[in-house]
């Protein structure tokens, strides 16, 4: 068998297996801050919702690996609703008997000797946790590479794509006067700078500061070592931030959908999917450029890979690229299942959220009655996945769940408060569409 990270939608038959992988792509999971061990027990939580997922988007011929918290007897039975929602609403979908279940610390180890026969093992991307899969050495070092923000910073430019301007340094070089000038410079003409350390997804190690004590504050628990990007900071007052996946094979480099970055309260929560999307091809050259870059720079299987580009459209259109990441996105789930049940396009929002433990039994009634498909409303919605990791909010446990919402959000969001209790998607309560 194949193991990489390919692009969904294969006609070869897979074994999905997607732990947690963004911090042992650049760390020893035994070595972990404080911090980063809480990141990363987050990301276990929320890539288990990403693991129901993939039932969806897999076929009867498929498999997927999932933590083995789903046969608690308290959430099997919601696995279950979750497939025959996915049945209902027009994907055929992996059946139970294809689900192979393996340890939440590190899933890959407990899996390797129970892989199916398969031609091809997708993963979310090549990191260091899944080694015993790929055994592949040079494909980690470019998985390394092309999912590193420093060496982005560092290649970009050469390459023709358009980067905010930026200044690579440690925390050992934070008193350089090198760095002074630079994040002096920018304090002075912005109020702020852009920090960027390596960390996990959706924002993680990312944060705006405005005096080099916040930066120093921020990797106090670090060591002197810890790599710091500084990055000028967009004026969002000028600039829209936008994500976009594109498919990149050896034969071919093409966009697979563009969404727009959903903030509430300042924190990422998910993604605005426009009905249709069009791009000036100023605007397409310069994204397929950097399709074009990761290729030079090791991936391009026959089977595709994504490369995920972050993104910011100026007053005058241009383009200016902030980071890439070669693995599956979040918002490549949603998008690859709305391709496939609304192939015609629909505007479209996707979160995740939190709904009570003892609310989940009503949230799922209200996904079922309004599914996709005929007869359907001004909007449908399907829950993607949900996480059997409960959170404590206010003393009351929760589960993440990931909504996917399609068509008038305005007319969903009536709907929720009629029916479901308070608490019961609070994010969807302040998200704000673009107008």
């Amino acid at each position: 068998m194949k193991v990489g990270s390919f692009f969904p939608a294969q006609t070869k038959s897979t074994l999905y297996a997607m732990g947690a992988d963004d911090c042992s792509l650049f760390f020893d999971l035994g070595a972990l801050t404080e911090k980063q061990q809480a990141d990363h027990r987050a990301n276990i939580a929320l890539t288990s919702a990403l693991q129901v997922a993939l039932i969806a988007l897999g076929k009867p011929i498929d498999y997927v690996a999932m933590f083995e918290e789903f046969l608690d007897p308290r959430w099997a039975p919601f696995v279950e609703r979750y497939r025959r929602q996915f049945l209902a609403a027009g994907f055929p979908s992996i059946p139970p008997d294809h689900v192979i279940h393996g340890r939440s610390a590190n899933l890959y180890d407990s899996i390797a000797d129970r892989l199916p026969d398969v031609e091809l093992v997708s993963l979310y991307m090549v990191s260091g946790t899944n080694s015993v899969l790929h055994n592949d050495p040079p494909a980690l070092a470019v998985s390394r590479n092309l999912n590193s923000k420093f060496h982005f910073a560092a290649h970009a430019p050469a390459f023709g794509i358009p980067v905010p301007e930026t200044y690579v340094t440690t925390k050992a070089g934070l008193g350089d006067p090198e760095t002074l000038a630079f994040v002096g410079r920018h304090l002075a003409a912005d109020g702020a700078v852009m920090l960027k350390i390596p960390g996990l997804a959706g924002a993680r190690n990312v944060t705006s500061v405005s005096s080099l004590a916040e930066a120093r504050d921020y990797v106090a628990q670090y060591g002197d070592d810890m790599g710091m990007l500084f990055q000028k900071k967009l004026d969002l007052r000028d600039y829209t931030e936008m994500t976009v996946d594109l498919l990149v094979s050896d034969r071919e480099i093409s966009i697979a959908n563009i969404r727009r970055i959903l903030f509430a309260e300042g924190v990422w929560v998910g993604n605005y999917v426009p009905a249709h999307y069009s791009l000036t091809p100023e605007q397409e050259a310069a994204l397929l450029r950097v399709g074009e870059y990761a290729r030079h720079h090791g991936i391009g299987a026959p089977e595709g890979a994504n490369c995920g580009i972050d993104y910011f459209v100026g007053p005058r259109g241009e383009i200016v690229v902030t980071e890439i990441n070669v693995r599956w996105t979040g918002g490549l789930f949603p998008t690859q299942a709305m391709s496939r049940i609304k192939p015609g396009g629909v505007e479209a929002v996707v979160c995740f959220d939190l709904v009570p433990t003892d609310e989940l039994g009503a949230y799922l009634d209200f996904v079922d009655a309004h599914l996709p498909g005929p007869g359907e409303g001004v909007f449908s919605c399907l829950s993607l996945g949900f996480s059997p990791f409960e959170q404590q909010i206010a003393g009351r446990p929760n589960v993440y769940v990931w909504h996917l919402v399609m068509g008038d959000y305005q007319a969903f969001h009536r709907a929720k408060c009629a029916v479901l209790a308070p608490g019961v998607l609070p994010t969807t309560d302040l998200i704000r569409l673009p107008e």
